[in-house]
């Protein structure tokens, strides 16, 4: 399971990749570096220290103004993609959109190279708490 976001902050989105990375998912993710290092109240740093800490790989990227991307890849086969980012406003108070794909091993594959170009280009998120 891969992961791209922008804002990440959810709790509950945070349970759920910790949760696969116990029953042996092997999970990845990576985030804009500002938004939830750099800035914000906290919580974006306190999501990511939680996903080291539980052995979950987790880059932060300063490559761009804004890394914005949005999306999970499980299975190899299936994409959510959309302008949902992880976290509380966007469950609770934006309008936001999203969509899953189902079964589309090419799509994945093309969101798969996507995710790894802005990982290889991304650096590790340090716990610091």
């Amino acid at each position: 399971m891969r992961l791209a976001a922008y804002s990440f902050t959810s709790a509950p989105v945070v349970k759920a990749l910790i949760a696969a990375k116990k029953r042996g998912v092997d999970v990845g993710v990576i985030v804009d570096y500002k938004n939830n290092v750099q800035m914000g109240n906290g919580a974006g740093r306190a999501a990511l220290n939680l996903l080291v800490k539980n052995g979950i790989p987790t880059r932060v990227i300063t490559a761009y103004p804004i890394h914005h991307d949005k999306y999970i890849i499980a299975d190899g086969f299936n994409v959510q993609t959309g302008s949902f980012n992880y976290s509380k406003a966007a469950e609770w108070g934006n309008s936001e959109n999203v969509i899953v794909i189902w079964g589309n091993a090419e799509l994945a594959a093309k969101y798969i190279g996507h995710w790894q170009e802005r990982y290889k280009g991304g650096t590790n998120h340090e716990a610091n708490y």
